[in-house]
């Protein structure tokens, strides 16, 4: 039978993984990340079209998928004994693809489909250019990631929920 610790673990991990996914798909609503907002466009072609900035359509917003589940540590220790410890994990992850879609800019199938992938990069590692006659780098506008406002929030909020059930100790 699972201890109560090991449930509270996995509860914590499910509540606090679902409202960091509820913060990453806000962002786009709010036009930024952890509390800054995104870089305005400044191409020609960005001033014409004046949609909400990495939100035409929606898609990127949606592809932001999660997964709660349970991790099992099974083996043996150098002396021959057993170990077997129960924990909680949340994966979120995006599909990162970007389809054609008719009128619009970028309908290329396959090359840079990788849309959220070109946001999300560390802008020292995305060596890459807007095209193969410039030097202008693409703009990165952060959608998903660490953010210090996020953890405090978890901290003050969902770190009591480990202990839930759990005999109170007097300092």
């Amino acid at each position: 039978m699972a201890s109560r610790l090991e449930f509270n673990v996995f509860d914590f991990a499910t509540a606090a993984g679902d409202y960091t996914r509820q913060q990453f798909v806000s962002s786009f609503a709010s036009g930024g990340f952890n509390g800054s907002k995104w870089a305005p466009r400044t191409s020609k072609w960005g001033k014409r079209f004046t949609h909400p900035l990495m939100n035409d359509t929606g898609t990127l917003a949606r592809s932001i998928q999660s997964e709660a589940g349970r991790t099992d540590i099974v083996g043996r220790r150098s002396d021959r004994t057993r170990i077997f410890r129960k924990g909680a994990r949340y994966c979120m992850w995006t599909t990162e693809k970007s389809f054609p879609v008719k009128g619009k800019r970028g309908r290329s199938k396959e090359r840079y489909g990788h849309y959220a992938a070109i946001h999300n990069t560390d802008p020292k590692f995305g060596l890459y250019t807007v095209n193969q006659y410039s030097t202008r780098r693409p703009v990165h506008r952060q959608f998903i990631g660490f953010s210090p406002k996020t953890d405090d929030y978890i901290a003050a909020h969902f770190i009591d929920m480990i202990f839930k059930g759990f005999p109170h100790q007097p300092l």
